[in-house]
């Protein structure tokens, strides 16, 4: 089981893929807290088809259903890790605990779409796929028994209309 450091009043990030029968938070699954959510609330609509009639004023546009574009977030995570001991006996180094619980993570959103929802701002969404990586605030340090990294992940969403919630240890769309 990762380390979750207690912070009291956090609230989770979740990822569901669809092989997944329930939502996973990400502290306790893998040990990653989220630092910052910067979410967008409201999509951004497309540019609609219009005609720009020469002989005519303003455009002509077709707007009987305005479409939204895909859109990218970007959630910063912190893991600290330290050395696994047993029996007195250095089992696992916290460096080699931080890198299995990133390749688990990974190994997990690899797969495809998923859904997420950020228990902070009360948003979530469907059709995700993970679409980027970053280490930041000095990245990955090591000491004698212990380790940790900050990181980005950017996540690419491609329903930006379709709300989801978390109900039942799943995440489900708002009807």
């Amino acid at each position: 089981m990762p380390y979750v450091p207690y912070i009291n009043n956090y609230k989770p990030f979740y990822i569901q893929a669809t092989a997944d029968a329930a939502a996973k938070n990400t502290a306790t699954e893998w040990g990653m807290v989220a630092k910052s959510n910067p979410y967008p609330a409201l999509p951004e609509p497309k540019e609609p088809y219009k005609n720009d009639w020469k002989d005519e004023n303003g455009d002509d546009e077709y707007v009987a259903s305005i479409q939204y574009k895909a859109f990218t977030f970007e959630v910063q995570f912190y893991i600290k890790t330290f050395d696994t001991v047993v029996n007195n006996v250095v089992t696992a180094t916290a460096a080699e605990n931080l890198r299995s619980q990133l390749s688990s993570f990974f190994t997990h959103i690899k797969s495809g779409e998923f859904k997420v929802f950020d228990e902070y701002t009360g948003l979530g969404r469907q059709k995700v796929r993970f679409a980027g990586y970053a280490e930041e605030g000095g990245g990955f340090v090591s000491r004698d028994n212990w380790a940790r990294i900050i990181f980005k992940v950017t996540f690419k969403v491609n329903d930006p209309i379709t709300a989801m919630k978390l109900q039942n240890g799943s995440i489900v769309a708002i009807s």
